[in-house]
């Protein structure tokens, strides 16, 4: 039997652990995975935790919830590349599925937006732009969320949007300490810019190569921030 959790993100691990009890049982597509109840008994948390991880795994598409039946192995579960290991590539390929989904939304967005849409994208930038030093880093992510949400909107598709929600689930992490980086802000707010001026010109072309290009200088921002706080090589290579 697994040993209690302990640790600060108990909701990852517990997803983890799930996962790691699906194999282990052998469950097939359409098999019934342990109710709630047995959840927190086997790993030894809480109701609300264990609701976070299912709710997790539902994202995933892992696992199907139906109501007054209880939570299914999905049919046709594909597992997602592992973010949390540093050695897979699950990195290049979320961004290079966010990349598709944002330039297809952006040249959509292009075609369909309101002046009132690309009003809304600009008041973004103008928050992002600002030197206010007390600027919360949550109001930063949540600024930079706001603009690529509000472009996703204007395209006038939820499907594309719910996908991209879905991949941008998995990237949170990396997004919030790259926008929080003077020179990962400084960055995002220059790629927003050339988008937004594609969406005013109703170039749909321009548009989708701009966000391509803005997710393209995050993913290299975002991998350079990661080697600065890894620390030196261990080679001892300034």
């Amino acid at each position: 039997m697994p040993s209690p959790l302990r640790a600060k993100k108990l909701t990852e691990l517990l997803i983890d652990e799930i996962k790691v009890l699906i194999e282990a049982d052998s469950l097939q597509p359409g098999d019934k995975i342990p109710t709630e109840q047995e959840l927190m008994r086997i790993f030894k948390v809480s109701r609300t935790c264990v609701r976070e991880a299912l709710s997790v795994l539902r994202q995933e598409g892992v696992v199907e919830i139906i109501q007054g039946k209880g939570t299914f192995l999905k049919k046709h579960y594909t597992p997602l590349p592992d973010m949390a290991d540093p050695s897979s590539s699950a990195l290049a390929q979320f961004m290079e599925a966010r990349k598709v989904l944002e330039s297809s939304l952006a040249r959509l967005a292009a075609e369909r937006a309101s002046d009132e849409d690309m009003d809304r994208m600009e008041s973004v930038l103008s928050l992002l732009e600002g030197t206010d030093a007390d600027l919360a880093p949550d109001r930063v992510v949540q600024s930079d969320l706001d603009f690529h949400y509000s472009l996703a909107k204007a395209a006038g598709n939820p499907v594309l949007l719910h996908l991209l929600q879905e991949v941008d689930s998995h990237l949170q992490t990396g997004r919030s300490t790259t926008i929080t980086f003077p020179q990962g802000r400084k960055k995002a707010l220059e790629g927003h810019k050339r988008v937004l001026q594609a969406l005013r010109r109703r170039s749909p072309d321009d548009a989708a190569l701009q966000m391509a290009r803005h997710i393209d200088e995050i993913e290299k921002a975002q991998r350079f921030i990661m080697a600065l706080q890894d620390g030196p090589a261990k080679d001892g290579a300034g």
